[in-house]
């Protein structure tokens, strides 16, 4: 599995997180909160990591993700009672634009943490016919 120490320290700083906190606050009090959690345990999360948007060469505009630890992780805060297919999508589409291989949606909503491990889709590698 990628990346696998890195994404069990991010999973267990946000398990800290929403124990102490508890569910149903705002996104930006856990955002925060997880902040600190990896900046206290050693990791460099990045927040609000600008995200280019590509199509066809041009550059469409940015979008912002919630963290970005230590440039191999993405993270996003799920603030919804479940966790969507969008999300998921959103997430995946992040990662390919900055070329990484794997996110955690993090949703702090319900009595029980959900984190959902998300991989980007692997590029096509081009076939000996084309």
């Amino acid at each position: 599995m990628l990346h696998k120490e890195l994404t069990q320290q991010v999973i267990n700083a946000a398990k800290t997180v929403h124990t102490d906190l508890g569910p149903g606050l705002g996104h930006q009090l856990y955002r925060r909160a997880l902040e600190l959690e990896l900046r206290e345990n050693g990791l460099a999360p990045e927040v609000d990591k600008p995200v280019k948007v590509h199509y066809r060469g041009h550059v469409l505009g940015e979008e912002g993700v919630d963290f970005c630890v230590n440039n191999a992780i993405l993270c996003v805060l799920v603030d919804a009672p479940e966790t969507s297919p969008e999300e998921y999508g959103r997430l995946r589409t992040l990662l390919k634009n900055l070329e990484l291989d794997v996110g955690l949606l993090l949703n702090f909503h319900s009595t029980r943490l959900d984190v959902r491990r998300v991989e980007a889709v692997a590029k096509k590698e081009p076939s000996a016919a084309e």
